[in-house]
């Protein structure tokens, strides 16, 4: 055995953690700063709920957070129905290019406009030659005008909770995958659900 010396440990270097030593100045420190911090922190509370109040750290006023919202959500998606007549949304990508929220608004204006038929016969082409596993059963495409019931949705309720109204605005089937004439197990096409 070789009495040499190896490299330094955390125990051959001190304690970890804090460079400053631990006075009663360091702490006075520590106190006057973390008091200053919570009184920057806390002074824009005294402006809540003031029509004059302004948006700032850390309270927000901006509506996309302080808004009250209406109770339902109007949302133009895509249904897929597959071979065993069960219903499923699809991905956003049959739709367009682009991000989820540019894609949404397109698509709401196209089919407010009357081109919801072309829309679903486009996605329907789409849907047949890509190859999701996810919907590979697809084999009818729906573009829907949906009314969504916010707060079911929010605490993670059945969808046939939330799911207030579907408006089918066009419906293609998806070239070469057979049509199995079940119904539709769990919509109400066009119907108001109870609400």
């Amino acid at each position: 055995m070789s009495n040499e010396a190896g490299p330094p440990t955390s125990c051959d270097r001190g304690p970890l953690g804090a460079t400053l030593p631990d006075t009663s100045g360091t702490r006075l420190v520590a106190a006057v700063v973390t008091a200053l911090l919570l009184t920057a922190v806390s002074l824009p509370a005294r402006r809540l709920g003031r029509d004059d109040a302004r948006d700032s750290f850390p309270f927000s006023h901006y509506p996309m957070f302080s808004a009250k919202r209406k109770e339902h959500y109007w949302v133009t998606h895509l249904l897929g129905v597959r071979a065993d007549g069960s219903v499923a949304p699809l991905h956003y990508s049959y739709l367009g290019t682009g991000g989820l929220n540019a894609v949404r608004r397109q698509v709401r204006r196209r089919v407010l406009s009357g081109d919801g038929q072309q829309i679903a016969e486009r996605a329907a082409e789409l849907l047949s030659v890509r190859d999701r596993g996810a919907d590979r059963d697809v084999v009818r495409v729906h573009i829907v005008r949906g009314r969504y019931l916010v707060e079911p949705f929010m605490t993670g309720r059945a969808r046939e909770v939330f799911t207030s109204k579907l408006d089918v605005r066009g419906s293609a089937d998806v070239p070469g995958r057979a049509i199995q004439r079940v119904g539709h197990a769990g919509a109400s096409f066009g119907t108001e659900a109870g609400r």
